[in-house]
């Protein structure tokens, strides 16, 4: 059994425990998913798949991360950590795969903050120059953002998440207004109609529908991230499962009613100008509103855009310090990651690391290619690696609960699981073949390349008998020892 002796000397190796509680565990999941950058940005990807069915597209993907939530929750109960995914597939098929699907999942949480740094920059500069007629450059947004996001992780996760809460609210208030506002005027018109919901309209061939659903994930990713805060929450096994089924649920029913407004003020025949306006303006909610509301509606929602994608952006970065914390202190990465800072008990290198590689490849990706382009390509790039890594914990969770609890229902242990795969499986075959087009087509390779290295990096410590330690973060969360599960 691993030794919980702190693994170096002379350095805070402990996060804040008993800080936080579900409100603040909850801001983490709803912040994590942004839902109205996944309103404006991610949901008209899924439309240019799936048309006028996008609807139900969406609540197919929305069943399979309920899917997902149960499976999590039920290790959470049993295995809390701050390294989750590692933790979770490391217990149910091995502590190599576990270290290889926490590598994945890096790429994917690593990746959210460039994302958000780009499309923060896109959404306030557009919002700016909207409503006061004044061009500020996208990249001095980024260092805003960048700059308030690194302030608030090293004061602490209480206030980081305070901070969350309040944006959360006035963001996705404001996205329901709106949507709300958009399906009263189709209605009141004549044209509302529930056949958004009928897979009629949905794509014929399959990598239409692999396309939809990998987009159909993205825009649900970061549900899970408030199990990152497990050591944090004064009750992880009842905290941190109820604000992520808090939070998809929620979340998720704000999206529909998003998604809805969305394809119905188009009108089913109106999905080429829904393509037209993604394409030219970054999102059709411009000329949605153009079409349905006024000026005014669209003020409000250009300012909730950037207030959302902020929150998101904190969210997100927090969320991915403590999966480098909890890697660190397990010793599957470098140790000095998981020093904390003793006065706030931050984890401070791994913030350091992590804003600023994220401020870089933020900056030179833009320069290079274009903020639109860096948001495209990190979108499918993350929706893909995250369905790889749900489909590794579904897996592992098949395997852990037949083992620790063969006594549970049937539906828990196998068929949830088997179900959630055979729902995401689709969008990682699709990546490769057929070619989903370029640039996309080059993500599925990045992914590769990324799990060779990690698996190159495996065989080097296995080569200096540097063994990976699950254990020892996991009996470093108080109460850590696994509890009975359904």
């Amino acid at each position: 059994m691993a030794t919980t002796a702190d693994p170096s000397p002379g350095h805070e190796v402990r996060l804040a425990t008993d800080s936080i509680g579900f409100w603040q565990a909850l801001a983490m999941s709803v912040d994590g998913m942004g839902p109205l950058l996944g309103a404006l940005g991610v949901a008209p990807l899924i439309a240019a798949e799936a048309g006028f069915s996008t609807p139900f597209i969406f609540v197919i993907c929305w069943i399979a991360m309920f899917i997902v939530a149960t499976t999590i929750a039920r290790f959470a109960r049993a295995l809390p950590s701050a390294g989750s995914v590692y933790t979770y597939i490391s217990h149910g098929l091995g502590e190599r795969t576990g270290f290889m699907s926490a590598w994945l999942s890096f790429m994917y949480y690593f990746m959210f903050e460039p994302l958000l740094l780009a499309a923060i920059g896109l959404y306030a500069q557009a919002a700016f120059s909207f409503a006061f007629g004044v061009n500020i450059s996208w990249y001095w947004w980024v260092l805003v953002a960048w700059g308030i996001t690194l302030i608030l992780s090293i004061l602490g996760i209480s206030i980081s998440m305070k901070v969350d809460l309040t944006l959360a609210i006035i963001a996705d208030l404001t996205l329901l207004a709106v949507a709300l506002a958009i399906i009263v005027v189709v209605a009141h018109a004549g044209h509302f109609t529930l056949a958004p919901l009928s897979p009629a309209h949905a794509p014929r061939n399959f990598t239409g529908l692999a396309l939809a659903i990998a987009f159909g994930v993205l825009i649900f990713l970061g549900f899970e991230q408030s199990f990152t805060l497990s050591e944090e929450v004064t009750d992880p096994r009842g905290h941190i499962p109820l604000a992520i089924f808090t939070a998809l649920g929620l979340v998720g029913l704000l999206l529909f009613v998003a998604v809805l407004a969305m394809v119905l003020g188009f009108g089913s025949s109106g999905m080429g100008e829904l393509a037209a306006a993604f394409a030219k303006q970054g999102t059709p909610w411009w000329e949605l509103i153009r079409m349905h509301l006024s000026n005014g509606w669209r003020l409000a929602l250009g300012f909730a855009a950037v207030v959302s994608i902020l929150g998101n952006t904190i969210a997100s970065h927090n969320a991915v310090v403590r999966i480098q914390y909890g890697m660190g202190r397990a010793h599957a990465l470098p140790t000095p990651l998981s020093w904390t800072l003793r006065r706030y008990r931050t984890p401070y290198i791994a913030i350091g690391v992590q804003s600023g590689l994220s401020l870089i490849i933020t900056l030179v990706a833009g320069a290079i290619w274009s903020p639109a382009g860096v948001f495209g390509f990190l979108g499918y790039l993350i929706g893909l690696a995250g369905a790889l890594t749900f489909i590794l914990i579904l897996v592992a969770a098949v395997n852990y609960f037949r083992r620790e609890a063969p006594d549970s229902s049937w539906i828990h242990n196998y068929a949830l699981p088997i179900i959630g795969v055979v729902v995401l499986v689709p969008a990682v075959i699709t990546s490769f073949y057929p070619s989903p087009g370029y640039p996309l087509l080059w993500a599925p390779w990045l992914i590769l390349a990324w799990l060779v290295a990690g698996a190159g990096y495996l065989v080097w410590r296995a080569r200096r008998g540097e063994r990976v330690d699950i254990d020892y973060a996991f009996h470093q969360v108080p109460g850590g020892a696994p509890t009975d599960v359904p």
